[in-house]
């Protein structure tokens, strides 16, 4: 037998045993910037979420769930490895190579971290990843495609490899449709709900999981004009804001819809949440943020702070016959770092030997158990320190959250059940727990890397100052892309070959005519390489 037939038959004999053996197929559900009381059950006064809400109503809506970083990139890390972001050196976005060394971060996740996504694969699970990547930075030619980090399959923005719109019949999209240009933004959460109806179908009975990462309500928050229909009445710029929210709604419902259709609602776990808090608001038309009008639900900050509307999140977990239905927790404490060890106990798998994770296993809440947590969360902000951002530093033991500027001059302590508005600090009170978390924080501190590796670093090289005349110099990195782009092997680049190896596909149409010297549609090694490379 050749070693791909026994690769294939051992595929197949574990796929059959995790289905024999019940194991859940796990459906992951990110949301971007959707703050905690952008949901109707949570109160918002205007914006209909039937989806969202049915998902707490079949399911137990977490209300103490926090991400570990207020952010995007690193929030994301702490999903897929378990593990607090600063231990990769993730704590901003993930941006160009430049900004990335700047802020003494690699250009993207190692994929050499234990991943959740790898874990599930290597025991069988299907896997795919649909929708935002954001783990790696923008116009890196070499940032590994998501089958390094352990997806089957997978179409993204802000991410290498293959985009949402690549494969489905979307009229406007183009090599420049991105979730920065209007009209795509209004549809690309759609494309990626579109591939992973597609997968969850040829699943056929496998068990698998599946990321759905949507855009919304990310900026450049946008809206057709059948997205704002129902909400005629409301004044702009609430009125596509709230329209945007809805739309991200109704996906989730695609999701659930489909599971009912299949009959794979009651093996399947389902998850909803966002990456962090809502954007900060703009009040005038033309500005950057005018759209971004969500709600925290009343807590205190926004995208970028450690206080609470800054990072806790909306967490709805559905397991039909596991999770109990229509249940409020409001005291349990959980974060992104506990979505790898629950997965992996919901599916009876083992963390790879050696795992080190900062997150604990809360299947037993999840069940509706009384659990209370062991391991504290740890906050590590790295961004600036403006209005409600000025914390740099976090802890939360229980019901006891403190945070604390860079200096460690300026403290506050909260009792986040009885205060989840954070309105009465009570550092003064309790000056010997405020020792003891501070002096955690220290201790934590210590253990974090505080350079990165310069493997990570050095993607892409600067071009010389000056050269000899009539000399082309080359990024060093082209002629490697070239062969790891060109997927057909006929040493020639197509538009969609040179784009799905992108990172920031937004212009790649237009850099891509630039290198196209002929025009036919095809880059040669010369064109895009530079002439006499070898």
């Amino acid at each position: 037998m050749t070693m791909r037939v026994l690769l294939f038959a051992a595929m197949m004999l574990a796929f059959t045993r995790l289905v024999q053996a019940g194991h859940p197929s796990v459906v992951f559900i990110y949301a971007d910037d959707l703050g905690f009381g952008d949901l109707a059950c949570h109160g918002h006064p205007r914006v209909s979420t039937p989806n969202l809400d049915r998902l707490a109503r079949e399911g137990t809506d977490f209300q103490s769930f926090t991400v570990v970083n207020p952010v995007c990139s690193p929030s994301r890390t702490a999903i897929v490895t378990g593990q607090f972001p600063s231990r990769w050196g993730v704590h901003q976005h993930f941006a160009g190579h430049a900004e990335n060394v700047a802020r003494q971060m690699p250009d993207w996740l190692d994929p050499k971290a234990s991943l959740l996504p790898r874990v599930l694969q290597e025991a069988g699970y299907r896997t795919a990843h649909f929708g935002k990547w954001h783990l790696s930075g923008g116009g890196l030619a070499d940032a590994p495609l998501p089958a390094a980090y352990g997806y089957d399959e997978a179409a993204v923005w802000t991410g290498p490899g293959k985009h949402v719109f690549d494969g489905l019949d979307y009229a406007f999209a183009s090599g420049e449709a991105s979730a920065h240009d209007r009209q795509a933004a209004a549809w690309i959460s759609v494309a990626a709900t579109d591939h992973a109806l597609r997968f969850i179908r040829s699943s056929a009975g496998r068990p698998f999981y599946l990321n759905l990462w949507l855009h919304e309500t990310h900026h450049l928050v946008a809206a057709t004009d059948a997205d704002k229909q129902p909400y005629a009445e409301v004044p702009e710029p609430h009125r596509t804001y709230y329209a945007a929210v809805s739309r991200a709604d109704r996906q989730v419902g695609r999701v659930l819809d489909l599971l009912d259709e299949l009959g794979l609602a009651r093996d399947t776990l389902v998850m909803f949440s966002s990456d962090n808090g809502p954007e900060n608001s703009h009040s005038e038309p033309g500005q950057k943020f005018y759209y971004s009008q969500g709600s925290t639900g009343g807590l205190r900050g926004r995208k970028r702070s450690l206080l609470l509307g800054g990072v806790n999140v909306p967490f709805l977990v559905r397991w039909p016959g596991v999770v109990p239905a229509g249940r409020v927790d409001k005291e349990t404490s959980l974060a992104g770092v506990d979505v790898f060890p629950t997965v992996l106990a919901a599916a009876g798998l083992d963390a790879p030997a050696g795992y080190q994770g900062d997150g604990e296993n809360v299947l037993p809440a999840l069940r509706g158990e009384s659990q209370e947590r062991r391991k504290p969360v740890f906050w590590w902000w790295q961004g600036r320190h403006e209005g409600d951002d000025w914390p740099a530093f976090a802890m939360r033991e229980g019901r006891w959250m403190l945070v604390h500027d860079e200096t460690g001059e300026r403290v506050e302590l909260h009792d986040v059940i009885a205060d989840r508005a954070q309105s009465v600090n009570l550092a003064g009170r309790e000056p010997e727990r405020v020792q003891r978390m501070k002096s955690a924080i220290a201790e934590w501190f210590a253990t974090l890397p505080k350079s990165v590796d310069p493997a990570l670093q050095s993607r892409v090289e600067p071009r010389p100052a000056a050269a000899k005349a009539g000399a082309r110099t080359v990024a060093p990195d082209r002629a490697a892309a070239f062969v790891r782009w060109d997927k057909d092997g006929d040493a020639l680049l197509s538009l969609e070959e040179y784009r799905n190896g992108l990172s920031r596909k937004d212009d790649a149409e237009a850099r891509f005519k630039n290198f196209d010297r002929d025009n036919n549609g095809r880059l040669t090694r010369e064109e895009f390489v530079g002439p006499g490379a070898k």
